[in-house]
């Protein structure tokens, strides 16, 4: 006959050493992972070792391009300002010409004359006075045929000399400083001179010459130049046409 379910036999009952030694493994089990969890919830390891990691962790962060603060702070040092330049100063500007403080004596003016490249005889050559003082910075001076004289020589010696042909050298007030010269312009026709300046004397040839310029009782300067040959002027002549001899004809019907 079938058992009922009432009639299975029981197991034994266990000692109980077995039970207290379960419920100690079991107490054991909680107790190690209370002590993981704490040590994962703090960081884990020692504090000690585990800064100068972070701080290496930190530097290479900082190290990034384009973060020169973080990496300053990285480093533990603040950062530095950017050099500043200080700003180029402006060229100076030119000062203002020297205010004449009275009139010029002759002996503190000097003359440089001068003639330009390219002059040739046959033609009017235009001489350059460059008028400077020789210590007051500015002063007034009148120049001309009677305060100065500008001569042209040649190896033989004068050819041409203001003293005889004043008009070519008419008076100018000027002012005439240290530091800029003044320029006075004056034309000789390229002939000789006599004592009245006449303009039948003969032209001088190409060659070479010295041009001397000095104030009446001052020092005199010369520089030297040279004539060239004049170029060849070119003649047109234009024939008119010759008038026709032919005899019209008649229209024939």
């Amino acid at each position: 006959m079938p058992s009922s379910p009432s009639a299975r036999p029981r197991s034994p009952r266990l000692p109980a050493s077995v039970y207290w030694r379960r419920r100690l493994f079991v107490v054991g089990l909680a107790a190690s992972l209370v002590f993981t969890i704490a040590q994962l919830l703090a960081g884990g390891g020692d504090g000690r070792d585990r800064a100068p990691a972070a701080q290496q962790a930190g530097a290479a962060l900082s190290a990034l391009p384009g973060d020169a603060t973080s990496s300053a702070a990285g480093q533990g040092t603040a950062p530095t300002a950017p050099p500043t330049t200080s700003p180029t100063p402006a060229a100076p500007t030119s000062s203002a010409p020297a205010v004449p403080d009275g009139p010029c004596s002759p002996d503190e003016v000097r003359i440089a004359p001068s003639v330009a490249k390219g002059a040739a005889a046959g033609r009017d050559v235009t001489i350059t006075l460059a008028l400077t003082t020789l210590a007051r910075p500015a002063c007034t001076w009148t120049v001309g045929a009677t305060t100065a004289a500008v001569t042209v020589a040649d190896a033989d010696g004068p050819v041409w000399t203001t003293s005889q042909c004043a008009r070519a050298f008419p008076a100018q007030a000027v002012v005439v400083r240290r530091d800029e010269p003044t320029a006075v312009r004056l034309v000789w026709n390229a002939r000789r001179s006599d004592a009245g300046c006449s303009r039948r004397t003969t032209w001088v040839l190409p060659g070479d010459f010295e041009v001397a310029a000095a104030p009446l009782g001052g020092e005199p300067t010369s520089s030297a130049f040279t004539l060239a040959k004049p170029a060849p002027r070119k003649v047109v002549v234009t024939v008119p046409p010759k008038p026709s001899t032919a005899k019209p004809t008649r229209p024939t019907n």
